[in-house]
């Protein structure tokens, strides 16, 4: 694994505490649809899975606008704005209070909430996968910051690898709370959320180091020159 999905999978790992409080009561919500603790696994192995698929799809959509950004010889300078902006949710409050805020209109946002709420105690795996699935497309600061580093990457494969990475750092914390039925207490989240800003801090350099293009192998690849213009062919 290239440093890029190590640091997207550390990312979801040290933003543990922002999964606790705006999914993890989600999570609690949906039904088993029967007792025993082979059921509770199953159905929290397909929500985090819907969740990463989602997460996945916006990676290789934002990683394929990226490489057209490298095309155009933007996506550099692209990186070293989104790295900024990173540090700026580190050192700025109300940079960091609109990063919470959703990015859609609030129509659509109730729309999905709708749709997500109505399969909550349906118990079947095709419906839970689903919900996994709109889970993922619920407005999320940290998963703002993932999108951010999946745009700084070479292709679609790459942002999805880069998603799926982000997704999985933040499963034992969610399988946790299913697993277990723990509420999620407001001494544990003031604990986790003491390492979210390490997260944001590694993202940022990240994206800084890429859009540098230090010519350091699967971290920092060296610039590659856009051609202006095109010959005529004899």
């Amino acid at each position: 694994m290239t440093a890029a999905p190590i640091t997207a999978l550390l990312l979801g790992l040290l933003g543990s505490a922002h999964c606790l409080a705006m999914c993890g009561p989600l999570h609690l919500a949906v039904a088993h649809g029967s007792s025993g603790r082979a059921r509770a696994l199953r159905t929290a192995v397909l929500l985090n899975l819907g969740r990463v698929l989602t997460y996945m799809a916006i990676g290789a959509l934002f990683g394929l606008f990226g490489r057209g950004l490298g095309l155009a010889g933007l996506q550099r300078a692209v990186a070293i704005a989104l790295a900024g902006l990173m540090a700026a949710v580190l050192l700025v409050p109300t940079v960091a209070d609109r990063m919470k805020r959703p990015l859609m209109p609030a129509a659509w946002m109730a729309r999905l909430r709708t749709a997500v709420a109505t399969r909550l105690h349906r118990g079947r795996p095709t419906t839970v996968l689903a919900t996994g699935m709109l889970n993922g497309l619920l407005p999320c600061g940290l998963v703002y910051a993932a999108v951010a580093g999946a745009l700084a990457q070479d292709g679609a494969a790459s942002g999805a690898l880069f998603m799926a990475a982000f997704g999985l750092g933040t499963w034992p914390a969610l399988f946790a709370v299913r697993l277990a039925g723990l509420s999620v207490g407001g001494r544990l989240r003031t604990h986790l959320s003491r390492w979210m800003p390490v997260g944001y801090a590694l993202m940022a350099g990240l994206l800084l180091v890429r859009g540098l293009a230090l010519d350091i192998p699967y971290l920092s690849p060296a610039a590659v020159d856009v051609p202006t213009r095109v010959e005529a062919c004899p």
